[in-house]
């Protein structure tokens, strides 16, 4: 049987939601745990997943992530509020990176996708991946952890199905 795969977005429905600042630093040169300073804006929505101005998943949603791949590195980014000294706990990770297209895959003349369609015979049984060999960066779930997010509660996405071959 073929399994579901839907990609992670971010959920537009959210107006405010919290955008961290820029950090530079490659992620395998990052430490294991740093703090940044924010100013948080009181109308800002802490949502469990954030993807710009890069990755990032709260500690509810890394726990998850664990549980499903314990080979994901995760690095920890604490932002505390200037205003109050609230902190807010983040992890960056850095995924699997794999192409798994399929030949009915189509692109732009730029190069990012215009429709997806996986090949089922090379996605086997990844749960969470990057895709690869694109312009934009996608996040890739299976069925089962699509589903075990929802139950738990997660926000700050929406899922949309791919096409599979």
């Amino acid at each position: 049987m073929v399994q579901q795969y839907y990609e992670l977005i971010e959920d537009q429905r959210i107006l405010n939601v919290f955008r961290p600042p820029v950090i530079d630093t490659p992620y395998d040169e990052l430490p294991f745990s740093s703090v940044r300073r924010i100013e948080r804006k009181s109308h800002d929505e802490m949502t469990d997943w954030i993807t710009r101005p890069a990755y990032y998943m709260s500690d509810r949603m890394k726990r998850l992530m664990e549980n499903v791949d314990e080979t994901i590195p995760f690095k920890s980014v604490t932002f505390i509020n200037e205003e109050n000294g609230e902190p807010f706990s983040y992890w960056v990770f850095k995924l699997s990176n794999a192409s798994m297209f399929s030949e009915k895959s189509v692109f732009h003349p730029d190069g990012s996708l215009k429709q997806l369609v996986l090949d089922a015979q090379a996605v086997q049984d990844q749960r969470i991946w990057m895709l690869g060999d694109v312009r934009e960066t996608r996040v890739l779930v299976r069925l089962d952890l699509a589903e075990s997010m929802l139950r738990r509660g997660v926000t700050g996405f929406v899922f949309r199905k791919v096409e599979m071959e």
